[in-house]
């Protein structure tokens, strides 16, 4: 049987993609995911204009990562992605990030697609495409356990309300993904940031789990809403939850895993 594809492409982190301590935004953790996923299918003989011209759509249905180390300013970074599984209208796309200079991993992350038919609007079957991309069925999460949180004690929730901008349109005319990360981890930490302070830049974002809902287009206000969920060693879990203002049918919903301390927990107010 012939080898799975594995697609490689090289990233730099460049100025305007890092923070105020030079490490990587998690919004361009995202847009590299998605920008290999879609040369790997390019690669493979299905750009977006294969889709178009078949009124098909893959959508993201669920995202992933794990960040196992930073990525700071101008570090070269090595992206490797290829398919796990493809059964039936749903396929995983897996996801390797490894800094050029040293080879260490930086990130594992995973990527759930449903193969959609837009005349029809009903999830379509992957067909000759398994053959083309030949799934290996590796994945890093197949072992992975999430680090366990002790239940919190107290409430301590947020809710932001915002309206959808021009710039957070992609080519399938709803927001992009990347975006509903960004919403979310501003909200998060401009809650944060009263309590925390200047801490707030070691207060890290460590892993995503996010699960995409109906789509948002331009018009519409949405409302960010979160909650903690938990504290554990050296993290703290956070739920967070996108919808619509006007129609809060299937909101995107997520888990972020932040770095934390103990002496955190007790500067947030609880509400």
């Amino acid at each position: 049987m012939s080898e799975t594809p594995v697609t490689e492409m090289e990233f730099v982190a460049r100025s305007y993609e890092v923070d105020a301590v030079l490490e990587l935004k998690p919004l361009t953790y995202m847009n590299w995911l998605q920008e290999v996923a879609w040369e790997a299918a390019s690669a493979g003989g299905i750009p977006p204009s294969w889709f178009l011209t078949r009124n098909m759509a893959p959508i993201f249905s669920v995202s992933r990562f794990e960040k196992e180390h930073p990525i700071r300013y101008g570090d070269r970074v090595i992206a490797r992605t290829w398919f796990s599984t493809m059964e039936g209208h749903t396929a995983h796309r897996e996801f390797e990030l490894r800094r050029a200079k040293d080879g260490r991993v930086v990130l594992q992350g995973r990527t759930e697609i449903i193969l959609v038919d837009m005349k029809a609007r009903a999830p379509a079957p992957w067909g000759e495409l398994v053959d083309r991309f030949r799934p290996n069925g590796q994945s890093f999460y197949n072992q992975y356990q999430p680090a366990a949180v002790t239940p919190a004690a107290e409430a301590v929730s947020f809710q932001v309300k915002r309206p959808v901008q021009p710039e957070e349109i992609d080519m399938a005319r709803h927001v992009n993904n990347g975006f509903y990360l960004r919403w979310m981890t501003d909200a998060l930490y401009s809650f944060l940031h009263p309590g925390l302070g200047d801490a707030i830049h070691e207060a890290r974002l460590k892993s995503v789990h996010l699960k995409f809902g109906a789509p948002i287009t331009l018009g519409q206000d949405v409302l960010i809403s979160g909650q903690l969920v938990g504290v554990g060693e050296g993290i703290s879990r956070w739920s967070v939850q996108v919808a619509p203002v006007s129609n809060n049918r299937r909101p995107a919903t997520a888990e972020l895993t932040l770095r934390w301390t103990p002496e955190w927990s007790a500067q947030l107010k609880p509400r």
